[in-house]
């Protein structure tokens, strides 16, 4: 296997991993793989820190339409509203919540 093909591989397995996420099956399974997978990368020299969070925000952004940083604020928003008023919570609608 060559560094490009490692590297598509590598790319498809973050996004698998987003993509039963967002479907709601996460497969921690997968996602521990994928995560060994990144850091052999980075082990062996193939891609750097930089380019392994470039990698990973761009497939972020494609499957879910919001960065990284974007979607764990707005779900950290949903959690304080949840533990403030219940109530408040469930008035947003679920596949806003959900998503």
């Amino acid at each position: 296997m060559t560094e490009q093909e490692y590297l598509t591989y590598l790319q498809d397995s973050v996004r698998k991993s987003y993509l039963n996420t967002q479907e709601g099956r996460p497969d921690d399974k997968h996602k521990y793989r994928t995560e060994g997978l990144i850091h052999a990368a980075r082990l062996l020299g193939i891609l750097s820190v930089a380019g392994i969070t470039e990698m990973i925000e761009k497939e972020h952004q494609d499957v879910f339409g919001e960065s990284v940083a974007e979607r764990k604020a707005r779900l950290a928003t949903f959690e304080k509203l949840k533990e403030e008023s219940i109530d408040d919570y469930f008035e947003v609608p679920a596949i806003q919540r959900k998503r």
